[in-house]
């Protein structure tokens, strides 16, 4: 189901995205969404984390919101943590691997973790983790590539040129069901980027089918699920 190659392990992880040149981060378009769909859960005071916060452009986007947070970050990569650090001087940024999180049991109202699950070789692991940390009633939200995207092949043949540690890639059903394992609820699943074509005029109409025909997210580029850890009894 996966291309084929090792796992990379932690220290080849933290190279690679300390060599990939800014821009070839996910936008802060992209980001906005992520927030967007957490926005009605947060309030004045929450403690956010974003986990693989990569360039630190999730980490702003929260920053301005019309809401005071208390910020933390972590990355593998030392580079990108002190980009991070530079971006967001408040918040709490470490060097530190999402599989081993250095935080105390619920502290956290909700987390973020974009684009990192599929470099991961223990990804119930993390989510075990994120669940020991997140705050009884707090929401996750993941993205990652979705391998039930219409043109995931070509994305695959091509990825190396924009993400060289991209290793194991789910469909939305199996990384749910990951989800569930850990304790979680799976509130919502969303797409992200395009559905089949791009931009222009045919994308224009995929807004038009996603709006009437939702299971299409499904089969976007990227999947984005919300999750919460269940209210305590």
């Amino acid at each position: 189901m996966n291309p084929p190659g090792p796992t990379p392990d932690k220290a080849e992880i933290a190279r690679g995205y300390d060599q990939i040149p800014a821009e070839k981060f996910m936008p802060q378009k992209f980001h906005r969404r992520c927030v967007a769909l957490v926005r009605p859960h947060l309030k004045d005071g929450m403690a956010v984390a974003d986990l693989g916060c990569g360039q630190g452009t999730l980490l702003q986007t929260l920053r301005e919101l019309p809401l005071k947070l208390k910020l933390s970050a972590c990355d593998l990569s030392p580079v990108l943590v002190d980009n991070t650090s530079k971006r967001v001087p408040e918040a709490d940024v470490r060097v530190a691997d999402i599989e081993s999180l250095p935080f105390a049991d619920s502290v956290f109202d909700a987390v973020f973790v974009t684009e990192v699950m599929e470099h991961l070789p223990a990804p119930q692991k993390a989510l075990d983790g994120i669940f020991r940390v997140l705050k009884p009633g707090g929401r996750l939200l993941v993205s990652l590539p979705n391998r039930d995207w219409f043109h995931f092949d070509r994305y695959v043949g091509k990825r190396s040129a924009f993400q060289p540690v991209d290793d194991h890639f789910y469909r939305v059903a199996e990384f749910e069901g990951l989800l569930r394992t850990a304790g979680f609820t799976v509130e919502l699943v969303r797409g992200g980027e395009n559905l089949y074509f791009g931009g222009g005029l045919p994308r224009l109409f995929e807004k038009i089918a996603l709006l009437c025909y939702p299971p299409l997210h499904r089969r976007m580029k990227r999947m984005i699920l919300l999750s919460q850890k269940p209210p305590a009894a």
